[in-house]
């Protein structure tokens, strides 16, 4: 399975802003939402694909981990609540959106139970949003880099994180 390359994101969108814009971009042909669990706007997102009519395996979802979720007992059952939101019994990737303030949670405890989430089909796919490269280490060595399906990244004119970037191609 591959990530779709452009999709909407659904960062500062609300309730029926969200609704509108995830209606609208599905009526355009986006197949692929990105959302996370700190937006607050997961159930609206799904309402808006539930409303589409489209079926669940001509969409690619994401959505993301929230720091306060990523220990052991918390993880899954905070993507099982996504999934309810969501209105769906999968995504199709799932994103650690921030390592945890000041390794509170080792990336090894967080990312065991990310790939146990996988394990049990909740998330097709895993990776991680925002990491730094020596953060991006510690992942590989927690899961090893084919069960890492991207690291997630902000990049525009003012931001270009080459470090980041040319550290994935490696």
């Amino acid at each position: 399975m591959s990530i779709p390359a452009f999709g909407l994101g659904t960062f500062r969108l609300q309730d029926q802003v969200v609704i509108d814009s995830v209606s609208q971009a599905l009526k355009l042909g986006y197949r692929a939402i990105d959302t996370a669990q700190i937006y607050e706007n997961e159930a609206a997102v799904g309402q808006a694909i539930a409303q589409s009519g489209i079926k669940r395996d001509e969409l690619f979802i994401t959505t993301k981990i929230w720091i306060a979720n990523l220990a052991q007992g918390k993880l899954i059952p905070s993507l099982q609540e996504s999934l309810q939101k969501l209105k769906t019994d999968y995504v199709d990737l799932t994103l650690i959106h921030w390592p945890s303030p000041n390794d509170e949670v080792s990336v090894a405890e967080f990312m065991a139970e990310l790939m146990k989430a996988k394990e049990l089909g909740l998330t097709r796919q895993i990776g991680i949003s925002n990491f730094t490269i020596d953060l991006m280490k510690q992942t590989i060595a927690a899961v090893g880099a084919e069960a890492i399906a991207t690291n997630q990244i902000e990049l525009s004119p003012l931001l270009q994180n080459r470090r980041v970037v040319n550290f994935a191609k490696e």
